[in-house]
């Protein structure tokens, strides 16, 4: 399926056509090549170098624990800012302050909506904040913060290299979500027998080197793919059925 630019993304394409004088332009115009993409990196004018939700580390792995797989990212933010508000995010605080204060409704686009596994979240977050290793945490960055951070309960590679990115702005890690993977899956740099946990590094590796193949930071084709394939994701599934 091919893709429509406005005349403002053309010129700015045959400018790319000098830059990247190997660009496939056939292929850019096919949504989710890895040409494709590479033309939607360099056609990106946004500023990506802060990713932080909070303000140290501590907020950082609250809010990354409230996110994740079968919740919604907005929902996530929200319940956030709500314990953050109500100062819940500190040592000492009870276990049940948390719950209530995430099991409590939200009010979204109109609606009162509740967030889910908020017991079970409310127990990661409890127990992360009891720790006593968080100031040392804070002293790493990149994959060295990532391992330590696996060691938190609740928290697996996908969440760690998310709070890795964020808070230290690193480019040696990346989030891969379901967005992500079936992006490298259209694009061909992730191999379709890969599973998303039990490959997880092989997925990475693949996404970190196609984005080194086209001198692209990996942390802002991460956030451009996320946005892209959130906003297509019905048409990038009927896709990715065709290629079964």
């Amino acid at each position: 399926m091919g893709v429509s630019y406005c005349i403002d993304e053309c010129e700015k394409i045959l400018r790319l056509s000098r830059i990247l004088p190997k660009l496939d332009c056939d292929e850019a115009g096919r949504r989710f090549t890895k040409a494709f993409w590479e033309v939607q990196y360099y056609l990106d004018d946004s500023t990506y170098n802060d990713y932080k939700l909070g303000s140290n580390l501590k907020e950082e792995v609250v809010a990354c624990l409230l996110g994740g797989y079968g919740l919604k990212a907005e929902l996530g933010l929200l319940a956030f800012h709500r314990i953050k508000n109500l100062r819940l995010i500190r040592e000492g605080t009870n276990l049940e302050d948390i719950e209530d204060a995430i099991s409590a409704p939200f009010r979204w686009n109109g609606k009162d909506v509740h967030y889910r596994f908020s017991r079970q979240k409310s127990k990661y977050i409890f127990y992360f904040l009891q720790r006593n290793d968080i100031d040392e945490l804070e002293k790493l960055s990149g994959s060295r913060l990532r391992d330590k951070l696996m060691t938190i309960k609740g928290i697996g590679p996908k969440t760690a290299s998310w709070i890795a990115r964020n808070y230290s702005n690193c480019e040696d890690v990346a989030i891969v979500d379901i967005h992500i993977y079936r992006a490298g899956r259209l694009a061909g740099f992730v191999n379709p027998k890969w599973d998303m946990q039990k490959d997880y590094y092989k997925i990475e590796e693949s996404f970190l080197d196609f984005c080194h193949s086209i001198h692209a930071l990996p942390s802002k084709m991460d956030s451009i793919m996320w946005n892209q394939m959130k906003e297509s994701n019905r048409r990038a599934i009927e896709l990715l059925n065709l290629k079964i």
